[in-house]
């Protein structure tokens, strides 16, 4: 079978998510190796242990930051396809509250804003996975910025949170495609 799904434009990762994740992956590291070199002194040289730390240092580092890039929303004109870091999800439009879907400014709307995170990925500006909102209900979430917020409310009772470029222009072809 064909994949036929068109991917949607989505906006960047903010600077304060890219922020953090460059302290994150700076300080981190760097901690590890200041922390090695002082044990290494004071047990004397023992390299190799001071590199297998910051192998693994580096490798968790990198098994939490590089999925912030791995970040898609598509439709085939019966499906809408999201995948957002480590969670991925698909579900048919019909199953869509299309008529209460609406553009949200998740810093003018704040029952919009995701106040426990259940399984996700959450940084500053960036929210990717499964959250509480602050009104209490359930979401999925794929949001790198907050001005441009799509939210779909789904059958299952869920919101689905997705950033994009041009948020109004997708809910336009997503109502166009159900009718």
């Amino acid at each position: 079978m064909t994949d036929m799904f068109r991917n949607f434009a989505l906006p960047p990762i903010g600077k304060a998510a890219i922020w953090f994740a460059v302290v994150l992956g700076t300080l981190v590291p760097a901690t590890a190796a200041v922390l090695a070199i002082s044990f290494a002194r004071a047990e004397g040289d023992k390299a190799v242990l001071i590199l297998a730390m910051q192998a693994l240092v580096a490798l968790v580092i990198l098994a939490l930051l590089l999925p912030m890039w791995r970040r898609q929303v598509a439709f085939d004109g019966k499906q809408l396809r999201v995948k957002a870091t480590y969670y991925s999800r698909q579900s048919p439009l019909a199953d869509f509250r299309l008529d209460q879907a609406r553009v949200v400014d998740t810093r003018e709307h704040g029952e919009f804003k995701p106040l426990l995170k259940t399984n996700g990925f959450g940084l500053p500006g960036y929210w990717a996975g499964h959250f509480m909102l602050r009104d209490r209900r359930k979401a999925f979430c794929l949001v790198t910025d907050v001005s441009k917020v799509l939210a779909l409310p789904h059958a299952d009772g869920r919101v689905w949170l997705l950033s994009f470029e041009h948020p109004k222009a997708v809910l336009d072809i997503l109502r166009r495609a159900a009718a």
